[in-house]
């Protein structure tokens, strides 16, 4: 305990205040002296807590709201005297002139007086604003080359500084720096104003607005330098889709910059312009390339219902040779399902959108309905243009042993051609509300390719979030048609189940379709599943969900619909949802079911 007394009586007073101290802190009084303590803190915090206020009256939110970011008084703190507060009061008025001015208030009024109130002082305001300002005459003019640009001219179009609108020199100097921002992305790097001026006529309370922007010659990309230690310098050049010659665009080198990012070559990416190095309007583009390390290997578990625990193992080279071919191979395994899948993928001419990919899998799935072993080998070539569809073409050869319900194994040999198209937009939140994702896959088997059956199937998936002002909704619906002339032959990953944890929740996983003599599930040629879903958050990572699902997997489109209804809680974590489900199917006497699934929503 420190007594801050002089120097003579320090030592002696300091010893007394030690042993009242520890006297009274063994005593009885020591209650009595930790509520004190306790009392003097709260009164302490509540000192603290008093802040000076600044009210204001008369005028709109927004004038209120610029006159508080005008005004430095408030930086004085609750000790400072009258003298000094009604000394820069004067100053306040200034201050208080400008952020109406600002806003085209000329002819603003200002009563201001100080009270006192908690031990701390209050402003207030009365403001009287007067008519406002309004623009009567605009010269928005772009010279030189920008004259053309449909950009500049979009922003001429669009601007917010119009003639009879009021007066804002927010939204004049926000236009200003619009400009500016316009010609460095486009490559005017000579621009300049011309006149950038407002003229205010207080008197007939009008403004004459001149802005003219000489954007002079358009700069034009030069030589692209790319700095790499990895890859050929013509694969990586093939990534490029600006040449020289081409009209400077700041978003064209974004978009070759996140190209090679999402490439899964390197690290980091940079493209940017040399502005140290003009010449003849042209400025030299420099990519930097940091690699990322050319072996990669994982391992992940996961759970869900329908297959339990579950083993992921992967390993990846990512650039074989400077073309930029890769290996992947993939295993995992659960008590239901295990498969094993070793990829070669080889990038085209536009490696950013096209590659084709030679693959060689193994898959076993085993349920209480049905048994399947496929062996497959095949080569697929997948397609995407930004903002569009992903498409895949892909020819695959299957050969599957397989059982359904209490039938002999079967074994079948296919030759198998497809076509899949695939998009999606989301916010990009790992729990977004709003976005979609459409999936669609046409797929046949002749016989005159030298498959043991033929047949045409086609499948959709489709999922939709709609963002409420509480919460949101997910939609969910899944089809699917298959045309064979002989159903028996066809294998049972061919077919079409129901139930489980994505599919109809109060229901086991493939227990729902056609069965056979002996009441076994055998799996049918037409599948229709749909759901609605709600949920809210009731803390930030967390949230209550409720949902109705029904359909079925049934010969025809006349089956019986099966269906459940539930509730749940979802945790929010990085990768995703995290779903805890407790279903009741609404045409059995099963119980509930418990249904744990993990992953992005859409």
């Amino acid at each position: 305990m420190n007594c801050f007394v002089s120097r003579l009586y320090y030592p002696r007073f300091c010893r007394f205040c030690r042993d009242f101290f520890d006297r009274y802190t063994q005593s009885s009084w020591r209650p009595l002296l930790l509520l004190a303590a306790l009392f003097s803190s709260q009164l302490v915090v509540a000192e603290a807590s008093v802040t000076p206020k600044v009210l204001i009256e008369g005028g709109s939110a927004a004038l209120h709201e610029n006159i508080r970011q005008y005004l430095t008084l408030e930086n004085e703190g609750c000790a400072a005297p009258l003298w000094r507060l009604q000394s820069l009061l004067g100053d306040a008025r200034k201050e208080m002139e400008q952020a109406a001015e600002a806003l085209g208030f000329y002819h603003a009024a200002f009563a201001a007086r100080f009270t006192q109130e908690k031990n701390c002082w209050q402003l207030h305001i009365a403001v009287t604003p007067g008519e406002q300002v309004k623009i009567s005459e605009v010269n928005f003019t772009i010279h030189g080359d920008g004259a053309d640009d449909k950009d500049f001219k979009e922003l001429q179009e669009n601007s917010s500084v119009k003639v009879g609108e009021p007066l804002n020199h927010g939204s004049y100097e926000t236009l200003k720096n619009r400009v500016s921002t316009l010609a460095s992305s486009h490559g005017y790097f000579d621009g300049r104003f011309e006149a950038s001026t407002v003229r205010v006529n207080v008197e007939k309370n009008t403004a004459e607005v001149e802005l003219i922007y000489d954007s002079g010659k358009r700069y034009r990309f030069g030589e692209i330098h790319i700095t790499h230690n990895i890859l050929s310098e013509g694969f990586l050049r093939r990534y490029l889709m600006i040449k020289e010659g081409d009209f400077y665009n700041t978003d064209t080198l974004l978009e070759l910059k996140s190209s090679y990012n999402e490439s899964n070559y390197f690290n980091v990416a940079t493209a940017t312009p040399n502005l140290q190095h003009l010449e003849d309007y042209q400025v030299p583009i420099d990519v930097v390339l940091e690699e990322r390390k050319r072996h990669a290997y994982s391992v992940g578990f996961g759970v869900a219902s329908d297959t339990g625990p579950r083993i992921l193992l992967g390993y990846e080279d990512r650039y074989v040779n400077d073309s930029g071919h890769s290996i992947t191979a993939d295993f995992n395994t659960s008590k239901v399902k295990t498969g094993f899948e070793l990829a070669y993928s080889i990038p085209l001419e536009r490696p950013a959108y096209e590659h084709l990919k030679l693959l060689n899998g193994y898959e076993k799935e085993e349920t209480d309905t049905s048994y399947s072993n496929k062996r497959t080998v095949g080569a697929s070539y997948t397609y995407y243009q930004k903002h569009s569809w992903l498409h895949t073409y892909g020819l695959n050869f299957e050969n599957e042993s397989s059982r359904v319900g209490d039938g002999a194994f079967d074994k079948s040999h296919l030759i198998i051609p497809s076509v899949t198209f695939l998009r999606t937009k989301i916010d990009g939140s790992p729990y977004p509300l709003k976005g979609w994702t459409i999936t669609g896959t046409l797929s046949g088997s002749p016989k005159t390719f030298g498959s043991d059956v033929s047949f045409l199937q086609i499948y959709g998936r489709a999922k939709y979030i709609i963002g409420l002002p509480v919460g949101r909704v997910l939609l969910r619906t899944e089809i699917g048609a298959t045309q064979v002339n002989d159903f028996d032959l066809l294998p049972a990953s061919k077919r079409y189940f129901a139930g489980g944890d994505t599919s109809i929740r109060g229901y086991a996983y493939q227990s729902l379709g056609p069965v056979d003599a002996t009441g076994k599930v055998i799996g049918g040629n037409n599948l229709l599943v749909s759901s609605v879903e709600y949920d809210f958050l009731f803390r930030p990572k967390w949230a209550l969900a409720t949902f109705y699902d029904i359909g079925n997997a049934a010969d025809n489109f006349d089956a019986k619909l099966k269906s459940s209804a539930g509730v749940g809680i979802r945790w929010i974590s990085p990768v995703g949802p995290v779903r805890l489900d407790y279903a009741q199917p609404l045409n059995s006497d099963k119980g509930w079911q418990i249904r744990f699934t993990m992953g992005p929503d859409l």
